[in-house]
C-alpha cells in the first residue's frame, strides 16, 4: 500500500465539513491553525484534505472529550 492509499481519498471543503460535522468557517479555522493539514490547488481551485487526517482529528477530539467527562 502506498502512502497516498494509506491517507484515503482527497476531500473538498464541503465533503470534509460533512465528515467532520462542522461548518465551513470551523473547517477553515482548523486549517488556518494547523490542526488539520490541508493542501491548496492553485489560487481558485480550493483546499482539499485527506480523509484519514479528518478521521484522526475526530478521534483525538473524541479522546479529549472522554478525558474531560471524568
Amino acid at each position: 500500500m502506498t502512502d497516498v492509499e494509506a491517507m484515503g481519498r482527497k476531500l473538498t471543503c464541503t465533503e470534509a465539513c460533512i465528515l467532520l460535522g462542522c461548518r465551513k468557517s470551523h473547517f477553515y479555522n482548523l486549517v488556518k491553525t494547523g490542526v488539520l493539514p490541508a493542501h491548496r490547488h492553485g489560487k481558485l481551485r480550493g483546499i482539499w484534505v485527506y480523509e484519514r487526517d479528518c478521521e484522526e482529528y475526530l478521534n483525538t477530539r473524541a479522546a479529549k472529550n472522554c478525558v474531560m467527562d471524568r
